[in-house]
């Protein structure tokens, strides 16, 4: 039977589950370098901003001796783990692309940091709303439009996967952890990855109503009752979706939810289901996570302790200040503040 797990979830606000899908449980193997079909379509330049310098990913290697008859060289200081980094988590960028032919761009509407520590299996889930602006950039410069904007421009400026590259040291910069990998993913993606695994097993505190919900060109409203939903790929990707029914902030807990319901079906079922995943993962998913790591990855993924995980949607008022209408700007202090206790380095 599937385990009871707490309400957050997975990428797409307006075009990602299957990320989420991906990296929480199907990524460790799904996930694992793909080249999606789903196109990426470049956009107008971005006005300038400063981006923080990358951190180098590995040691330089050490002088060759000047002569056989000196003393050896100290051994080089051993790189970033090419999966934990150098805090020991695993911690991945989940962004989901709204890109459909009819609906060209990537806007994220999903932007989700996932971290595990994988000696205690304790996860933790932060999502950025999509109406977050001001986003920081480094060096005190920001992006002034909505963050869901940000990924797409930077598309325009030097492509992907350099975008997707970028947006994973801005993200880590701004709420003050170290990101190791990324994972992008569209709709169609979203409703294979979660097929693949025979469905999603969601449990809601509480009914979902949308009764503006256009689930075909001649159908609107859906229904989610409270408890626990079995989810095929088009009803899962309904649900990350939804949101005129409450508001974005639940719609990122929901998205939550179904990442932590996806890592389920993955570690009941998701090991029979390997070949058929790594196959839409190549076509759907976007990502950096390296190939080599895919048994360290499954480990991590089967250790999680879901039942105890730590989830957050930095939304106000809390976690960011208005700026007008719908959008706001995070309080980087308190958001700092929650990663620093719940995503801080693995102590020795």
């Amino acid at each position: 039977m599937p385990r009871h797990l707490p309400p957050h979830r997975i990428v797409i606000a307006v075009g990602v589950l299957a990320v989420a899908v991906a990296v929480a449980g199907v990524a460790s193997a799904a996930l694992l370098l793909g080249r999606p079909s789903e196109p990426v379509v470049a956009v107008a330049s971005p006005s300038a901003s400063t981006v923080p310098t990358a951190s180098p990913t590995s040691s330089p290697s050490p002088s060759p001796s000047p002569s056989p008859s000196a003393s050896p060289s100290a051994s080089a200081t051993p790189g970033p783990d090419p999966l934990l980094g150098t805090d020991g988590r695993l911690t991945v960028l989940l962004l989901g692309s709204d890109y459909r032919p009819a609906h060209p761009g990537n806007r994220t509407d999903v932007i989700m940091v996932v971290s595990l520590d994988p000696a205690s299996g304790k996860v933790a889930a932060a999502s950025i709303p999509r109406d977050t602006t001001n986003f920081p950039t480094g060096s005190g410069s920001v992006y002034r439009a909505k963050v869901n904007g940000l990924y797409q421009s930077l598309i325009g400026r030097m492509g992907q996967p350099k975008a997707a590259a970028q947006m994973k040291k801005l993200v880590g910069a701004a709420i003050g952890v170290e990101v190791d990998s990324y994972a992008v993913i569209g709709f169609k993606g979203v409703q294979k990855l979660v097929d693949a695994v025979g469905g999603v097993d969601v449990v809601l505190p509480k009914a979902v109503n949308d009764p503006y919900y256009w689930v075909t060109a001649k159908e609107h409203g859906v229904h989610f009752p409270a408890g626990r939903n079995h989810l095929n790929g088009s009803r899962a990707l309904i649900l990350a979706r939804t949101r005129k029914g409450d508001n974005d902030f639940e719609r990122a807990r929901r998205q939550q939810l179904l990442v932590a319901a996806a890592v389920d079906a993955v570690r009941h079922r998701g090991l029979t289901k390997v070949p058929a995943l790594l196959s839409i993962a190549r076509h759907y998913v976007k990502t950096d996570l390296p190939l080599a790591s895919a048994p360290e990855l499954f480990a991590i993924v089967a250790k999680a302790d879901l039942s105890h995980s730590q989830r957050v949607v930095f939304g106000p008022t809390k976690w960011a200040s208005s700026t007008g209408g719908t959008s706001f700007a995070l309080k980087l202090g308190e958001v700092r503040k929650w990663t620093a206790t719940w995503m801080a380095p693995v102590k020795g």
